[in-house]
């Protein structure tokens, strides 16, 4: 629905996915990574690390593994017109982008009614997005990501669209849903030249929104 959830109050947010719910399959992703990493010297880690980041980041970024994006809708009939937050590759955080729109198709939605809407907005605007922003920008510093910026953080496959979307809609609504996967980092940071993959435990990706929202009775 363009105007979000009409069996819930206004007004209200939404997180919103367009993958089905099951989780993405890395083990063809980190094959494809090996096979890249492989393709200099087991020393040179510095061209390792740079090819592997721009190959994941390219396919975390395609979209074939789904989007994650959030909408408020602030009232029923659209008379003021819903903001939509996301994080994009090549951007990081994006408000108001225009492959977020409302009108975007997707398959799970799940809608929450802001009780204290002022607030709440603030609180999603000026707290929880540049903390999160800070985040990624200092990862993508870490991981030599050439577009990152202290104002909208980076994109990088660990820091996409669910990563945002599912954080936001967490602490915002305080919820609980598992919208990451278990990865175990530590197992391919030498292979990739990348010694922060040690501290890599989890991926958000679409896959699992899908299945958190699922779970969560959403439709």
């Amino acid at each position: 629905m363009p105007n979000g959830d009409l069996s819930v109050a206004y007004p209200q947010v939404c997180i919103r996915t367009n993958r089905t719910p099951e989780k993405t399959d890395m083990a063809p992703i980190v094959k494809k990574a090996d096979e890249v990493a492989n393709r200099f010297p087991q020393e040179d880690y510095n061209n390792r690390s740079k090819a592997v980041m721009m190959h994941l980041t390219k396919e975390f970024g395609s979209g074939k593994f789904g989007h994650t994006w959030i909408n408020v809708f602030h009232d029923r009939g659209g008379a003021t017109a819903p903001t939509s937050y996301s994080y994009r590759e090549g951007k990081g955080y994006v408000k108001n982008h225009a492959l977020d729109k409302p009108t975007r198709s997707f398959h799970l939605q799940r809608c929450v009614t802001l009780n204290s809407p002022k607030k709440q907005i603030k609180i999603l605007e000026d707290v929880i997005v540049p903390e999160l922003n800070m985040a990624s920008y200092f990862a993508g510093l870490a991981m030599g990501m050439p577009n990152a910026d202290p104002q909208n953080g980076a994109y990088t496959p660990i820091h996409n669209c669910a990563w945002f979307g599912g954080i936001v809609w967490n602490v915002l609504m305080q919820e609980e849903h598992v919208f990451a996967q278990p990865f175990n980092g530590a197992a391919h940071a030498n292979v990739w030249g990348m010694p922060f993959m040690k501290a890599v435990k989890s991926i958000y990706e679409p896959g699992m929104i899908a299945e958190g929202l699922k779970k969560a009775g959403s439709r």
